[in-house]
Parts: C-alpha cells; structure tokens; sequence
C-alpha cells in the first residue's frame, strides 16, 4: 500500500514488514532513509519512522503486522540530551545501558550510535542481552564495530562472541559479567572512542540489583544510563550513582510489549541467524576438549560411575561431577525412578541429573580454537559412546580445539524445546 507521511509525523511500524520511501526523506533512530531505500521490520520489533519532509512510503505488511501515524517525534526528548551530553565527553567513553524488559535499551543503544557517526567516532556496541540478544545468538555475549548507521542492531554480525550457554543471566551472573568486561577491554584496545554496552532486562529483587552493581563495578563505565519505567531502577541507580554518573532517561510511551511466545520467537530467528548452511562434522573425544555444562569426554570417572552403577543396578554410559551437581548418562530405554535419584543425592551429597541417551542431541554448542577464539557455533547430533565420537552440525570449516555445551536445546528447525537443568544456577 502507499502512505502518505507528513512532515513532522512519525509512521510506527509493527513488523513483520517492509517499507519502501519512495519520496521524501526519514529518519529512523537518528539515522536518515534515502528514497528507494528499504527497510525490513521483524516480527515483534516496532520500527519508529520520521517524516523530516512529507514523504510518500511503500508498506508491505505480513502476518499480525500493522501500522500507525502519530504527531511529532517518537524520540524522547531525554535520548537527545543524554546523546548530546555523551557526545560532548572526551574519548574513549564506556556507556553502560540498564533497563527493565521491553523499555527500550536497544533503541537506545541504537539512537546513541547513529548520533555518533556525525561525529566520526569509533564505535563499538557490545551486546550484553543473552536472552534478547540482537548482534550475536542467545546465550552469547557479543562484540561489533560500526562501519555505518543501522537501523536494526540485528542485522550485525559479531566480530567476537564470548559463550555463556543460557538465557537467563541469573543462571550464571559471574559468567556473563566477565565476558562483558572482557569484550569491553577489547573494543578499547582496538581504539574505540565510544563503547556501548547493551545489558539484559534482569532489574528486579536481590540476586537481580546484585549483579547489576557487580557488573557496573567490573565495567567501570564513565556514563550509565538508566531507561526508566517507573521506579524498577531505582535500587541499582541508589547504589551505583555515588561512584558513578548515571544519567536517567524516559522509555517512550508508544514502546512495543512483547509477550513469552514473541520472545521466543525473536531468540529462534537469532539462532538461524548463526547456525545457516550447516555440515555435519565428527570429532574424537579422545583429543577434542570439551566444556561447559556437560564435559563428554572418552573415558569417565571409573569410581564414580562403579558407584553410581552399584547404588541403581543401572549400566552408566556417561557420569559427570561438577561443583553442585552430577549429571549420569545412561541408556535410551532405561529410566531412573525418584528413589534411585534420592539415593544417589542422598550418598552423593549433591543434586543428580539424569539423562537418557539422546538427551544430547540438539545442544547448543560453541566451537573453539587454540586460542579460545569462538569460531562459530553448533549443535550435537549425537555421540557414539561405542567409538568415543562426537558428532556435531555447524557451519564452522577451520581446525578445532574445543568444543563447550550449553543448556540450550534445539530442534533440527532451530526452535527451542527446552533447557536442561533447570532452576540450577550454575554460577
């Protein structure tokens, strides 16, 4: 359809959707549209267009999609001044964003960096969302350096990826902290003169204020900004402005909510983003390393799995200790009933996880080399226990070290189906 936007009004678009300006000029999160240019809008992702001059638009709508036409500008009027304020510090500058769910960090995020290209900065955004992230997959932490305006943080690739293997921040809080200061100190070593760090929508209760002021103490940031709803921020903001500048801005009024199932969804599109055109590759467990949640390996612990075996009369194919918990393997058609795990915690004196043989498959997987770089990632397809292989599906080509399991468990369609262990925070 053709739409006519007049100068001075913002066309909002629910996606999925593409538009087309044909005449006239926008301005989309700081960054100007060209006529003939396109711009798609993914599902569950409202797009704010503004009409600098009246324009006339091409919209093609999908499924669900829609669209309206407001007076004025969707910016707050509290982003152009934190920019503007930012923007006047000296380099390089480390801009932590916080905020609750859908408030707008990543418009934010988005808006900062575009205002910055007028200013011929380097820029870096490192996208610390492992739940809703936009640069890098789910469970990732993610680095990119702007060569140009974007109107979509999802249509960046990742110059470096650090895995954390869940989606959740409160599962492994230390994990997901020090990966992000470790990407920030790289954006800085490669001489960025503005970094944007992105940060998950986790704010509320204890455990949540906690690793936000951890985070904000290991980050070391020169500015925080605080998208505020109401007063979910204020316990972090009460903590972290003694030492640090906090500057609170308003989440606009017209900000797409977005429920459970779209979540979900928006996660699934950033795992295919990642996992396209895929080989299957087989690797020897006797020389690949292998980390994370689940460390299969050749050979087990002989006592541990003796054991196991004597207190279940079940023949164990694969045993695991961890600091707080043990996770046991054991054949497809077997099962073990409540009194075996009872028993088994009972002596162990830790949690028990059991798994039946096939539960591997579909785990998400980072792929590593000598240097501990992530090259890609996968899933496990299976491990052949009998000849001591894991078999893996990725679009990784190069020489591999080492390969980390996560929690995260896929179906050949990239949709999630589940997570193992769950309520264990693995920290």
């Amino acid at each position: 359809m053709m739409l006519k936007v007049e100068r001075g009004k913002t066309l909002l678009v629910d996606g999925p959707a593409r538009i087309q300006l044909n005449v006239g000029k926008l301005s989309v999160l700081g960054t100007l549209v060209e006529p003939k240019e396109q711009i798609v809008v993914r599902r569950g992702k409202r797009m704010p267009l503004e009409s600098i001059v009246d324009c006339e638009v091409e919209l093609a709508l999908g499924d669900s999609a829609s669209y309206t036409i407001i007076e004025g500008d969707a910016i707050p009027t509290s982003w152009k001044q934190a920019a503007e304020k930012i923007l006047s510090r000296g380099a390089p500058t480390t801009v932590l964003v916080v905020g609750g769910v859908d408030c707008g960090k990543t418009a934010f995020c988005t808006y900062l960096a575009n205002s910055s290209f007028a200013k011929k900065l380097k820029i870096a955004i490192v996208d610390g969302d492992i739940g809703q992230s936009d640069i890098g997959p789910p469970g990732t932490v993610s680095l990119c350096k702007l060569n140009s305006t974007v109107v979509d943080l999802f249509k960046l690739q990742a110059d470096e990826l650090r895995f954390i293997g869940v989606t959740s921040p409160g599962r492994k809080p230390r994990a997901v902290v020090d990966a992000l200061q470790a990407l920030k100190q790289k954006a800085l070593e490669q001489s960025s003169d503005l970094v944007i760090v992105n940060t998950d929508g986790w704010v509320e209760g204890e455990a949540a204020v906690d690793y936000k002021v951890n985070l904000v103490e290991k980050l070391a940031p020169n500015v925080i900004v605080a998208v505020k709803c109401n007063g979910e921020l204020t316990p972090i903001i009460e903590v972290v402005s003694t030492n640090h500048e906090v500057v609170v801005v308003s989440s606009p009024q017209l900000i797409k909510k977005r429920d459970q199932e779209t979540r979900k969804l928006l996660r699934e599109s950033a795992y295919k983003k990642y996992l396209k055109e895929t080989k299957v590759r087989s690797f020897p467990l006797s020389w690949i390393a292998v980390d994370g949640d689940l460390m299969f390996k050749k050979g087990v612990d002989s006592l541990l799995k003796k054991r196991i075996e004597g207190l279940t009369g079940k023949e164990v194919l694969f045993c695991q200790e961890f600091p707080n918990y043990v996770a046991v393997m054991v054949g497809k058609t077997f099962s073990f009933e409540e009194e075996h795990v009872k028993k088994l915690e009972s002596e162990l004196g830790k949690r028990v996880f059991c798994l039946r043989r096939g539960d591997e498959e579909g785990l998400l997987i980072s792929l590593e080399d000598a240097a501990g770089k992530v090259l890609g990632l996968g899933t496990i397809s299976y491990i052949d226990f009998d000849k001591g292989n894991i078999v893996i599906n990725t679009a990784v080509n190069g020489e591999v070290t080492k390969i980390v399991v996560s929690q995260i468990k896929l179906n050949g369609e990239g949709h999630e189906i589940g997570m193992l262990f769950e309520n264990l925070s693995l920290s």
